[in-house]
């Protein structure tokens, strides 16, 4: 789920945002050639309103593209590698009635990491907000990715 659909921010919008840059430019036209019969200072209005919009669209794409460089360079170096390989697990894996400590004896057992280092790298993850677990006030409730923590898995790598 990166925020532009090529890889590395290469200024490829996301289907979502393509299709309302491709309306702003629809909508354009449709102003220019409304603007046969109608008085001009309205017209002209109209477009600069569109041109704005246009703009803070290409604005807020440009801040898109910074939010994804800061998660790739987050990923790579505030996760260490078995954070990485936890979460592209998580990702790979569907466990929505699994519970935390579950999931701990689950992940050492197919990843081969003792459950000391299992528990103390998912308590890094839950304290980064990157799953959702239950604590000692709230047993019981399954473990899963938020929505930061899928971006970030995939700009986690393996």
């Amino acid at each position: 789920m990166y925020i532009f659909s090529g890889p590395n921010g290469q200024g490829n919008p996301t289907p979502e945002f393509s299709g309302i840059l491709s309306n702003i430019q629809t909508i354009k036209r449709d102003v220019a050639d409304f603007g046969q019969g109608t008085d001009q200072i309205t017209i002209n209005r109209l477009i600069k309103r569109v041109d704005a919009l246009e703009q803070s669209i290409h604005a807020h794409g440009r801040q898109l593209d910074q939010l994804e460089q800061a998660l790739m360079t987050a990923a790579s170096t505030r996760l260490t590698g078995k954070q990485r390989t936890i979460l592209n697990w998580l990702t790979a894996n569907r466990v929505e009635d699994t519970v935390y400590t579950n999931l701990i004896k689950q992940l050492s057992r197919e990843l081969s990491i003792p459950e000391s280092t299992v528990r103390w790298n998912l308590r890094g993850l839950r304290e980064a907000d990157l799953i959702n677990a239950g604590t000692k006030e709230n047993k019981g409730v399954p473990v899963s990715l938020t929505t930061m923590g899928r971006i970030m898995a995939n700009y986690a790598g393996p």
